[in-house]
């Protein structure tokens, strides 16, 4: 399939006009916002600025969400986003947010030469509190854990407040228009409770290393050295980097968590005494977590900002027991 009129035609009647349904109200949202019309797209509905705007879209639709739907029949619904081409690999990669009707899909970072960026995904479950404080909570966590540096100077601080009020509407439309087709809206999502399925919804799988990855075996060696572990500790998920000076980092073992910064002693906090809900960046240096009571540990400076509050989260649920 190589456009968006194929994919339609390719869904049952019932589910087309669903999706037309989305995209007439899609299109009426757009309109509202004219602030920030060149990051609008709406599939089926010519953009007001770009003339390939379809054909931006569906590289962001084929990108963002056919490469793991959600559902054989999921629909797109708009995208408020921009396209980087990226120096690594010389191809354009979709950013932003796209809507479905299952889903909110965010996409911050870009491939690189031996990683690939990752989609982080919201599904569209309505809590006890209703459609609208839901599609409040769900792009207040999206817009708010997002990597802006990426976007450069295409997106100012308003512009990130229009996206914020249209993809609240988008997703209560949304929400709205699925239930009154009689389709059953998802109940609350459950998350991994394996600690690599749980890095990767964080979406923090560029950056985590593995011992049972051969080609870090050097890199774990190295670390060995600097910071020991006890006898049949398990390494189960590593943040870490390496200089000249050595390896530094922060790794959750299946009884410690463990950091050590450039040039500094090594810091170890057993699980059992972390205090889940204590758990935050230091609000003097965000590029530490707090995880105790006199208890710091740093993460690597490479890290961005929305890669060390999943982080938190992933500490969170390690000490809470909820991954392991």
């Amino acid at each position: 399939m190589d456009s968006m009129e194929m994919y339609v035609s390719s869904l049952p009647p019932q589910r087309a006009a669903v999706f037309a349904r989305l995209a007439a109200g899609a299109s009426e949202l757009a309109a509202q916002k004219p602030d920030i019309r060149d990051f609008v797209f709406v599939p089926g509905y010519a953009h007001p600025t770009w003339d390939d705007g379809q054909s931006v879209l569906w590289r962001a639709i084929e990108q963002m969400m056919l490469g793991s739907p959600a559902g054989d029949d999921e629909l797109p619904v708009i995208w408020v986003g921009y396209d980087v081409a990226t120096r690594f690999t010389n191809k354009r990669e979709a950013q932003g947010f796209l809507v479905t009707d299952r889903r909110l899909i965010v996409k911050d970072d870009v491939d690189l030469v031996f990683s690939k960026g990752e989609a982080r995904q919201y599904p569209l479950a309505v809590a006890t509190t209703g459609v609208a404080d839901t599609a409040r909570a769900i792009t207040s966590e999206a817009i708010d854990g997002y990597d802006w540096n990426g976007a450069g100077s295409l997106v100012d601080e308003e512009d990130v407040e229009w996206f914020r009020e249209l993809l609240v509407a988008a997703i209560t439309m949304t929400l709205d228009a699925v239930a009154n087709t009689g389709t059953p809206i998802a109940a609350a999502p459950t998350t991994a409770s394996d600690i690599r399925g749980r890095v990767k919804e964080l979406g923090l799988s560029p950056a985590v290393k593995y011992a049972d990855d051969k080609t870090h075996a050097k890199h774990f060696a190295k670390f060995a050295k600097k910071m020991p572990l006890d006898a049949d500790e398990q390494i189960l998920a590593c943040f870490s980097a390496s200089t000249l000076a050595g390896p530094y980092g922060l790794m959750l073992t299946d009884r410690r968590l463990r950091s050590r910064d450039l040039g500094e002693a090594p810091v170890t906090t057993q699980r059992s005494v972390i205090e889940p809900a204590a758990v935050r960046v230091n609000p003097a240096n965000e590029s530490q977590i707090v995880v105790a009571p006199g208890d710091v540990h740093d993460v690597p400076s490479h890290l961005s900002a929305r890669e060390v509050g999943a982080l938190v989260t992933l500490i969170q649920d390690w000490a809470d027991g909820r991954v392991g």
